[in-house]
């Protein structure tokens, strides 16, 4: 009687364990999957909170206290053909819209007037996405007058340190009394330091264009870098 009263507690006791332990174990599962699931991220997940931060930068830049900035700046181009220019740029922003003149001189007589439409970012001295479109007229001593399209972004890598660049496209220009027409893109890209309302930057460029004249068609274009100074205020 009593070695089966001893084994009827021994068995009692290792089924008390084992079910102590198999909740143990389920516990620690549950748990473990609660805790992956906490930092676990999907595309999905991703996409919904940078649509939701890209709202946040447009809302906070449209109810600003101080909407308004403005910036100029001016940098010599060294090109690899030897055409090398002068650009000076000034731009102003009131909340996400900006406009934009640029005039080059030198080995290129260059004018350029944008339209900006930040879509991501609180300030053009921040990181931030921006869309252009514009006019550009050019002569050469061919006279063109294009429209352009395009797109320019900055990241900021560190809290004075960033990289830069855009793309702009183009359009076939007007034909003029010549029957010469061009089009093209414009790409560049670089990094820049900023030292509190100073920057400074250094770009690699490539401008590409097709031009159409009467009797034939030629390629040409200009790369090189572009180093500048830009003031924010």
């Amino acid at each position: 009687m009593k070695k089966l009263t001893a084994i009827a507690l021994a068995v009692c006791a290792f089924t008390a364990s084992s079910a102590v332990h198999a909740d143990e174990i389920y516990t620690f599962v549950v748990k473990k999957q609660e805790a992956k699931a906490k930092h676990r991220w999907s595309l999905s997940e991703w996409i919904t909170t940078r649509d939701k931060m890209r709202m946040m930068d447009l809302w906070l830049a449209l109810h600003s206290p101080s909407p308004y900035e403005f910036y100029l700046g001016t940098e010599y181009g060294f090109s690899e053909t030897g055409r090398n220019h002068v650009r000076f740029n000034a731009a102003a922003y009131a909340s996400i819209f900006g406009l934009e003149v640029q005039k080059s001189i030198l080995n290129s007589n260059e004018w350029l007037g944008l339209f900006m439409l930040r879509i991501m970012g609180y300030h053009a001295q921040a990181t931030n996405i921006t869309m252009q479109a514009g006019l550009r007229s050019e002569f050469k001593p061919d006279v063109a007058r294009n429209a352009l399209a395009g797109i320019a972004m900055s990241i900021y890598i560190t809290r004075f340190f960033g990289i830069d660049g855009f793309y702009r496209h183009h359009f076939l220009s007007v034909l003029n009394a010549d029957g010469y027409r061009v089009r093209g893109h414009h790409v560049e890209g670089g990094v820049f330091i900023d030292f509190k309302f100073v920057r400074i930057y250094g770009m690699y460029y490539y401008k590409p264009e097709t031009i159409f004249r009467p009797s034939r068609i030629e390629n040409a274009g200009r790369s090189g870098v572009n180093t500048g100074i830009r003031l924010y205020f």
